[in-house]
């Protein structure tokens, strides 16, 4: 058939004309052309699956947490006396040394005293005649109570030129040798009362209603000893710079460990609440700055719920704001959306007390 289709086209070719010829070639052109149009080529059409995104989680119960309070400190003797002499003249011993402990009433300082003491015989026999003669009616009051106030007064320098420890402690400095003249008022040594000891501190406003007086405390010095003791004091009023008050923690230092004025940290408790121990690498900021946690809800949606960072531990974060039980996405919460609907894998690795930040 073909072979004719071709001899029919050489007979027209011999019988037509050019324009004859040319009109019927653009005519069968256009029909092919049209053709194409209406021929659909068959394929596979692909289909897409809209396949749920795969994350990981823990379970997690809310626990009764009390915040731990940190508050920088300073130890503080309980006493702390500067020995000044209330009478002049020059040392002639130093029965105490520097660093010794001594009893109440241990001599420390001794002044030069032979002249006080020669004054203090004079006056005590004067005084004790003057007494029998005033029970034999011989001496006035006027003139007993002179002779009275002269031998006390006698006795009383006698007294000042020994100055004595005022309560027992450790004598911390002394601020001159044997020989130097002492003045009155000036400073013979410095007494320390070290047990117990107070470390005093400044905690902020929004804490310090959490405390009170009686409460107890940690103590931590800088190489690491720890200690108990209770909050003492609590002050009314707050700084004016530092809108801070003032606490003072007693803690027991029989063993002298604990030196004034040595750094230490004081821990106190907060307030007691309901919290979540996470990562600190889960956490993220949505678009509005909030702090929160991405969770899978009870329908398997994702969701944000914004939470309070509380306290950051070497176990993880202590947050507040979360379901009391919470299913909590550790991996993956970047590549979900709130609302989009997840498959959930355990993260066995949280499920011991490692930490992963």
């Amino acid at each position: 058939m073909f072979s004719k289709y071709i001899a029919l086209i050489r007979d027209t070719l011999m019988t037509r004309s050019n324009i004859e010829w040319s009109a019927m070639f653009l005519g069968f052109s256009a029909i092919w052309m049209v053709s194409g149009f209406f021929v659909t080529e068959e394929g596979k059409q692909e289909i897409v699956f809209d396949k749920e995104s795969t994350v990981r989680v823990i379970d997690q119960t809310s626990l009764p947490y009390t915040r731990e309070i940190l508050v920088k400190g300073f130890a503080e003797a309980d006493k702390k006396v500067e020995l000044k002499a209330e009478t002049s003249g020059r040392v002639i011993s130093l029965p105490a040394k520097q660093g010794s402990f001594v009893k109440k009433g241990q001599p420390i300082c001794s002044i030069f005293m032979a002249e006080k003491e020669s004054f203090f015989k004079k006056a005590e026999l004067e005084f004790k005649s003057a007494e029998k003669l005033f029970d034999e009616g011989l001496y006035s009051s006027n003139q007993f109570q002179n002779i009275k106030s002269n031998y006390e007064r006698a006795k009383l320098e006698l007294d000042n030129a020994t100055i004595k420890a005022p309560f027992p402690g450790i004598v911390d400095r002394i601020a001159l040798d044997e020989g130097d003249f002492l003045s009155r008022g000036s400073t013979c040594a410095v007494l320390l009362d070290l047990d117990p000891m107070i470390i005093s501190g400044d905690i902020s406003e929004t804490d310090v209603g959490f405390i009170t007086v009686g409460s107890s405390a940690k103590v931590e010095t800088l190489d690491g000893s720890q200690y108990q003791g209770k909050i003492s004091f609590i002050s009314s009023s707050a700084n004016n710079r530092t809108h801070t008050f003032r606490i003072e923690i007693t803690v027991d230092n029989k063993s002298g460990n604990i030196k004034d004025g040595a750094s230490a940290r004081i821990f106190l408790q907060g307030e007691n609440q309901l919290a979540n121990l996470v990562p600190l690498s889960i956490l993220r900021l949505d678009d509005a700055g909030d702090l929160g946690i991405r969770i899978v809800g009870s329908s398997g949606f994702v969701e944000f719920v914004k939470i309070k960072l509380i306290q950051d531990t070497k176990k993880g974060a202590w947050v507040s704001g979360l379901p009391k039980k919470t299913r909590i996405i550790t991996v993956g919460q970047d590549y979900v959306s709130d609302g989009e609907k997840v498959e959930i894998a355990i993260d066995e690795r949280l499920m011991s007390d490692e930490r992963i930040n």
